[in-house]
């Protein structure tokens, strides 16, 4: 029975959007559409990626939501791989930046998605 981990992936993931949307929209993207200081093209090429984030973490839910209802775990192996993508990314880079986990959580929040992923994707 797949469908209750997926389910509870990609309603976690649905929680770290609206999180990164929310907490990240105003403590990240605000400040850094309004820091004129940076070039230009650094600040909007930032402003870009943290969008593309939004859209990376809305198909992870999305992939883990269909995976659920439709009964179609390939859509699911996507979304799992998306979820350890950011996990490690998001681990590895503060830790070689010399960085605090604590003061950067974020990659941590996927591995429970991408654990809930692959629970669903090996029963």
């Amino acid at each position: 029975m797949t469908a209750p981990f997926f389910w509870a992936a990609g309603a976690l993931s649905a929680i770290w959007l609206l999180v990164h949307c929310i907490v990240s929209g105003r403590q990240i993207a605000q400040p850094l559409v309004e820091a004129t200081s940076l070039d230009p093209i650094v600040r909007h090429t930032q402003y870009l990626c943290w969008h593309f984030t939004s859209v990376g973490i809305a198909a992870m839910a999305g992939f883990f939501l269909w995976a659920a209802a439709s009964q179609a775990p390939a859509f699911a192996i996507s979304a799992t791989l998306l979820a350890a993508g950011f996990f490690v990314v998001g681990v590895a880079l503060v830790w070689r930046s010399g960085g605090s986990h604590l003061q950067l959580p974020q990659g941590w929040l996927f591995l429970p998605v991408a654990i809930l992923g692959l629970a669903g994707l090996l029963t």
